[in-house]
């Protein structure tokens, strides 16, 4: 390791009350304190200092030097920063138009949970975007980006599943849209989420896997009438996991009644019932 590179934890904490100024309205705080660990190579910097460039924010607005950034910050797999690189690639802000890069990032963003990405590659597929149309392709995407509470995802998918095949291409989406690097991502709303639920009420753990597709696909198998939350997890070997939990119930009785009627494709896996107490005391570990 090299002794110049600040530990992940210093630059964690540096990132975070730059973060602080910058909500506050501190926009040359925040972008002076994040400039040297976006250049040390901290993707949650890089993809801060992107979307000051992107906005002119605390800096003079430059979407060339963004669109640099982003792809620092989507080059390790920084969720938003894929998505708002996909962004620029689609609108030709600081760069040339690229649908394929576009649709190439929006699903690098969408395959690790992220949902408005979920919800602009099903667009990108809808509309034959850098990608074959293909509206099982957007109904998939839709259908897991409105699981997770995306509005326009809902409005989307109920348009193409009411319209003839012929008139696929007619369904008209929103444009893309940039995100703040401080947006929510479904994990991190999916944890709040968690943290705000009462700690001896229960909910339905759907499945357990480290493979995050199978854990997506399965998502969105089926119609749920309840908020299903992904979060990851450690063992006691420090192996990572990935998990799928579906709403809340203030009773055992009420959760099991729901777990027994649970359609096929999530009963396969063998849902089991767990208390969010003991859920987010192993995520304060």
């Amino acid at each position: 390791m090299d002794d110049d590179i600040l530990p992940e934890n210093i630059m964690e904490t540096l990132y975070g009350n730059a973060r602080m100024a910058f909500m506050f309205g501190q926009y040359e705080v925040a972008f002076k304190a994040w400039e040297p660990l976006a250049n040390e190579g901290y993707a949650k910097a890089q993809a801060a200092l992107a979307w000051m460039y992107h906005t002119g924010n605390g800096v003079k607005r430059n979407t060339t030097t963004a669109v640099f950034w982003y792809r620092k910050a989507a080059d390790q797999g920084h969720a938003i920063a894929q998505n708002n690189l996909a962004v620029m690639y689609e609108s030709g802000l600081g760069t040339n138009i690229n649908q394929k890069a576009a649709a190439f990032w929006y699903k690098e963003s969408a395959s690790t949970g992220y949902s408005f990405a979920q919800y602009n590659i099903g667009r990108m597929y809808a509309e034959g975007l850098g990608v074959k149309q293909s509206s099982d392709e957007a109904k998939y995407w839709w259908r897991i980006a409105s699981r997770q509470g995306v509005q326009k995802a809902t409005e989307s998918l109920a348009l193409l599943e009411n319209r003839p095949v012929v008139q696929e291409k007619t369904v008209k989406t929103t444009p893309p849209v940039a995100h703040a690097p401080y947006h929510s991502n479904p994990v991190a709303k999916g944890l709040a989420w968690i943290e705000g639920q009462k700690r001896n009420h229960y909910t339905i753990q759907l499945a357990r896997s480290k493979d995050a597709a199978l854990i997506l696909k399965l998502a969105a198998s089926e119609p749920l009438d309840q908020v299903i939350v992904q979060f990851k997890s450690k063992d006691k070997k420090g192996e990572e996991w990935i998990n799928l939990i579906y709403g809340s119930f203030s009773s055992y009785q009420d959760a099991e009644k729901t777990r027994k009627t649970l359609p096929a494709s999530f009963r396969e896996w063998s849902p089991w019932l767990r208390r969010f107490g003991e859920i987010n005391a192993i995520l304060l570990k």
